[in-house]
Order: C-alpha cells, then structure tokens, then sequence
C-alpha cells in the first residue's frame, strides 16, 4: 500500500477528504497493478476513471474554495489546470507507447507526489476558509 490517509491531509471539509481518500485508493490500485502486471485494458479503464473523477473533484473543491473565500482559490484553479495538462500528456504518451514500467512507475511517482503536495499547500487551507 502506498500511503495512508492521515489527519494532517484534513481539509475540513468531508466530501472533500472522502473524495481524496478515494483518489488515494485509485493511485494504491495503480501501486498494486505495476507490482502484478497490468494490461493495456486496465490502465485505459484506470487512465479513464481517474481522469474523470479527478476532473470531478477538481470542479467540486474549486467551488467549494469559491464559496468559501478561500484565499488560496486562484492559486488551487492554477494547479488543477497544471495537473489535468500533465495527466492528458501521459495519456497520449500511454496512447503513442502503450503499457510500459516505467510509463506506469512515472504517472504512480508523479500523481501520489502531486496529491500529497497539493493537498499540503493548498487544500488543508480550507481549514481557515469553513463557514
């Protein structure tokens, strides 16, 4: 298992932390595939789910941030389009090359430092921002 939630990755705000947690099993289930073999079928259904929950919660958070005057808003907008640019490039480098070990060991190392990062820098801010 990759990481585990702790209560420093907190926001304050429960439907966020869930939908972390969750970003968090999918990035565990991606650690366990590259350990096992993955198929070009499983990470085209991960590189899809993934993608669209991610650019799910990315919307969710962004509003919530918006509603709460959270000061760091722009700032989390910016790295949410910084990280779906990152993500649509590996998928067409998964698209040109196919399933390789170190496509597969690239996107695990980069999304579980990006999430981490991201929620440290910027998401926990949510703390102050609560109504």
């Amino acid at each position: 298992m990759g990481f585990q939630w702790d209560d420093k990755y907190s926001t304050g705000n429960d439907i966020i932390d869930q939908q972390h947690k969750q970003i968090f099993a999918y990035l565990d289930e991606l650690e366990d595939h590259i350990e096992n073999g993955a198929s070009q079928e499983w990470v085209e259904t991960f590189m899809s789910a993934i993608g669209l929950f991610t650019r799910s919660h990315f919307c969710f958070e962004e509003m919530c941030m918006r509603k709460a005057k959270c000061d760091v808003a722009s700032q989390n907008k910016v790295q949410h389009t910084k990280l779906l640019a990152a993500f649509s490039a590996a998928q067409q480098r998964f698209k040109n090359e196919g399933v390789t070990d170190e496509l597969l060991s690239h996107l695990q190392k980069f999304l579980t430092s990006w999430l981490v990062n991201h929620i440290m820098k910027i998401d926990v801010h949510l703390n102050d921002c609560q109504e």
